[in-house]
Formats: C-alpha cells, sequence, structure tokens
C-alpha cells in the first residue's frame, strides 16, 4: 500500500492548474471551431478526465466560454500595452493593423483566432454568443474612439467619418485573420498598413 495515500481524503476531485487548461482549450478552438472540437479532444489535450471538466465547467459551451473570456482578456492586455506609449491616435491605429497583419501569419495566421472560429459557429455556442457580440462591438468602440480622438490630436483628418471608418478598419481587421487561417494574406505588411492608413486622410 502506498503510505502516502492514507493521508489523502479519499473523494476529493482532482485539482488542475485552470490557466493551462483553457490555454490548452483556446488552441483546439482556435484551431477546429467549436463544431470541431469534442470532450474527448479536451481530454486528450489536458490530461484531464472527462467528469474533472464537466464538474468545473458543466459542459463544452462553459469550456468555450471561460476560454473566449480568457483569449480576450490576454489579446486586450496585450493591446493596451502596445498602445499606451504612442504618441497619437493614427499611430495607435498603425499599430493595431500591424499587430492583426501579425497574427495572420504563420502558425499564429494558421491557427486562427477565436473570436472568428466562434462566430462561425454562433449559432452552437450558447451563452458565448453574447461574448463573441460584445468583444467585436467593443473593438469596433475602440476603433471609433481611436479616429474621434484622432481628431482632437490632429493626427486623423475631420473629414473622416469615425462611424463609418471604424467599421471599415474592424472588417479589414477581423478579415486579415480569416485570410490568414487560409495562408492567403501574403502582401508585403508595411504596404497593407499604408493603404490602410490612407482611410484617415482627407476625402
Amino acid at each position: 500500500m502506498d503510505p502516502d495515500s492514507a493521508a489523502r481524503p479519499r473523494g476529493r476531485p482532482r485539482t488542475f492548474d485552470e490557466n493551462s487548461f483553457l490555454d490548452a482549450s483556446i488552441t483546439l478552438f482556435s484551431r477546429a471551431g467549436f463544431a470541431g472540437v469534442s470532450m474527448s479532444d479536451l481530454t486528450k489535450a489536458s490530461g484531464l478526465t472527462t467528469g474533472s471538466i464537466y464538474k468545473a465547467y458543466k459542459d463544452k459551451e462553459g469550456v468555450f466560454a471561460n476560454a473566449l473570456t480568457r483569449y480576450i482578456a490576454l489579446r486586450e492586455a496585450e493591446i493596451e500595452a502596445r498602445l499606451s506609449c504612442l504618441p497619437d491616435a493614427r499611430a495607435k491605429v498603425a499599430n493595431l493593423l500591424r499587430l492583426f497583419a501579425d497574427l495572420s501569419r504563420g502558425r499564429d495566421g494558421r491557427l486562427g483566432c477565436m473570436v472568428v472560429s466562434g462566430v462561425a459557429d454562433l449559432g452552437l455556442v450558447g451563452d458565448a454568443a453574447t461574448i463573441l457580440h460584445d468583444q467585436l462591438a467593443s473593438r469596433l468602440d475602440r476603433l471609433e474612439r481611436l479616429l474621434n480622438e484622432g481628431h482632437a490630436d490632429g493626427s486623423i483628418s475631420r473629414e473622416v467619418d469615425p462611424a463609418t471608418t471604424a467599421a471599415l478598419l474592424l472588417a479589414l481587421q477581423q478579415g486579415m485573420r480569416v485570410l490568414g487561417k487560409v495562408e492567403l494574406l501574403d502582401v508585403d505588411r508595411e504596404a497593407l498598413v499604408t493603404g490602410a492608413l490612407r482611410l484617415l486622410e482627407q476625402a
């Protein structure tokens, strides 16, 4: 008999590193989408039992929602860190475009975006559909705020309509992630950013 076994309480649920589990789940859902990931995939990737996952998250929709929340939090923290030291709104928009272009190439591009894959399965993801909607709305709002900020600091033409241009920039950002998934974003990054920034110039 294992001498340590007597000291362990019986029936105690297995503990696990939640962030490590959610990170593994993010990779699976980004690569294959909600519909393409099974509970078996989650157990294999994490080493957890199905029972442990159900106990912690109730169902696959719960895993997806928690993984999506972490995915968004990590990305938003990265964006805030990148933008915080830039001199004006135009530079911030350019930096955002470079970030999404970089995320849409190579290994990250092939892996895909959990937000994009989630929207593709919007009718299947349960309560996470609201998280997806709110995140895209937040991205749109940030772009519109940056454009208004650019009007104030003089880095963006006042002839640029913030609402319309923010929608165009968001479509470009998310579209880059789609192209990256199928390895079709092979244009020069700076040429792409320069072209997009023309939207911020006088009409």
